[in-house]
């Protein structure tokens, strides 16, 4: 089967039309996933509603005032790891 010089171009002009396709998807992929934030769907956009606000926030406990035991197990291995380093104790 032989081509005639216009079914050749078409060819390759359909093959040009694909590339650029591809081209500007991917270029649109960059982008979408360059100015993605944390949450965002990937066709859709930002979450709207609880998924970022925290009802109870102000009612959170505070941190305790005594220390607790882990507190004091971690600020004595952070001593002893400063002083290995020749750092401040």
């Amino acid at each position: 089967m032989l081509l005639n010089v216009w079914q050749v171009l078409l060819l390759i002009g359909c093959g040009v039309i694909v590339a650029l396709l591809g081209v500007f998807v991917g270029g649109w992929l960059v982008f979408k996933s360059k100015m993605a934030v944390p949450g965002e769907s990937f066709v859709g956009g930002i979450p709207k509603g609880e998924v970022y606000s925290i009802p109870d926030a102000l009612k959170a406990a505070e941190f305790p005032e005594e220390e607790s035991v882990a507190q004091e197990n971690v600020l004595a291995r952070a001593q002893k790891f400063l002083k290995v380093l020749g750092g401040k104790e």
